[in-house]
């Protein structure tokens, strides 16, 4: 029989595209020959599940991570983050905003960044406002959401967009410019943004005309922006297709049917789909329930999903990242992994909204320790490993 350590670099070469991250540097250190082999990266690691950004290490500066995999905490020394609120993550990149407001796009993994221009104020059109807030509260609240449409390993002609100040107004900035671009023809308040099939989605709260306004756009000079005729009513208007929660109170001040909606936008299985993530407005929010449509962008129609095929969907802050877990037996099936809503934590709380929905059971577990509480200035996001 063969040694392992003999084995053809062809064959060590394709056992690591099998491998997540972690699964791979352990890989590289069983022999020389496989360490060689696996310096080379020619096989891009498997599908990775998230990792769950936390807080900064007061005393070591050090980023803390959620390895969901392995139910164990990872502590990355990246000096590019020290000081940091993260903003947003996508391919592996995160966007950082330290306390003068000075925005970047990192890679933790490889050290590699790019400078951004400084976010728009957060009052729009009065940046000497800004000046009668507190540089902590700033920083956490001037970018709500920051995303990418392609890897900046992949593509140098990439675009990044933003929800911030105020109102979540929206900008983009696309690779060589100097400033952000407003965009002034995009909904009021919206709730998310996506990136989907080579065009950028914003959805629009439900609060605002009781159904869910879908635009996509166009970056360049003069951005241009299409409200779609396909529309999601909110809960509790007639045409809502799904009925809501029961509930036997009598009391008028019952609070067992969420009195709030927030919305996403996700992209998998070659469809755009809605999800309606429904929360509880107590002095901490917590999350009750999710309902996910699949949107028919063509005939201007859309299906509520009891199921999504046996997938994950992982959301936040962040872009959206869905996996298949049929690869790793500790994640859950049919579900939605997400992270706390709130942009300010208390001292009392900390994030303790993160948890797994059920799709199918229609029940919320946790996937971060109990009595682990996170406090920190800006929610926890999802940030997917990409050392290629």
């Amino acid at each position: 029989m063969a040694k392992w350590s003999e084995l053809p670099d062809d064959m060590i070469e394709y056992l690591t595209s099998f491998l997540p991250i972690q699964d791979y540097h352990r890989f590289s250190a069983v022999c020389r020959n496989w360490h060689m082999v696996a310096k080379q990266k020619r096989h891009s690691p498997a599908q990775q599940i998230p990792w769950l950004a936390l807080m900064e290490m007061k005393d070591t500066k050090k980023r803390k991570f959620y390895n969901l995999l392995e139910g164990r905490h990872n502590y990355l020394d990246v000096p590019e983050l020290h000081g940091t609120v993260l903003c947003g993550s996508s391919y592996g990149w995160l966007f950082t905003l330290d306390r003068k407001l000075n925005f970047r796009l990192v890679n933790p993994l490889t050290g590699e960044g790019y400078d951004l221009p400084r976010p728009p104020p957060f009052y729009k059109g009065h940046i000497e406002r800004e000046m009668y807030l507190d540089s902590e509260v700033l920083q956490c609240s001037l970018v709500f959401k920051a995303i990418l449409d392609y890897d900046p390993r992949t593509r140098s002609d990439f675009t990044a967009l933003i929800l911030y100040g105020e109102l979540n107004a929206q900008a983009f900035w696309r690779a060589g410019s100097t400033v952000w671009t407003a965009i002034t023809d995009l909904p009021y308040v919206p709730d998310d943004i996506a990136f989907y099939d080579g065009k950028f989605y914003i959805v629009q709260s439900p609060c605002v005309d009781n159904y869910s306004a879908i635009y996509t756009f166009e970056v360049g000079t003069h951005p241009k922006a299409t409200k779609l005729e396909l529309q999601v009513p909110c809960r509790g208007d007639p045409n809502y297709i799904i009925e809501d929660t029961d509930c036997s109170c009598t009391d008028a001040d019952c609070n067992c049917i969420s009195n709030c909606t927030v919305n996403y936008l996700v992209g998998f299985s070659g469809k755009l789909h809605l999800v309606e993530r429904f929360l509880e407005m107590t002095d901490h929010r917590l999350t009750t329930e999710f309902v996910l449509h699949e949107l028919d962008l063509e005939g201007n129609k859309y299906f509520t999903c009891q199921h999504i095929n046996g997938h994950a969907i992982f959301l936040g802050a962040s872009s959206p990242v869905v996996i298949n877990p049929s690869v790793y037996h500790n994640c859950m099936k049919d579900a939605i992994y997400f992270t706390d809503f709130a942009l300010v934590f208390s001292e009392s709380y900390g994030a303790e909204d993160l948890g797994i929905y059920d799709l199918i059971g229609k029940s919320i577990t946790r996937y971060y320790p109990q009595d682990v509480i996170h406090h920190a200035p800006a929610a926890p996001i999802w940030f997917t490993p990409n050392p290629w």
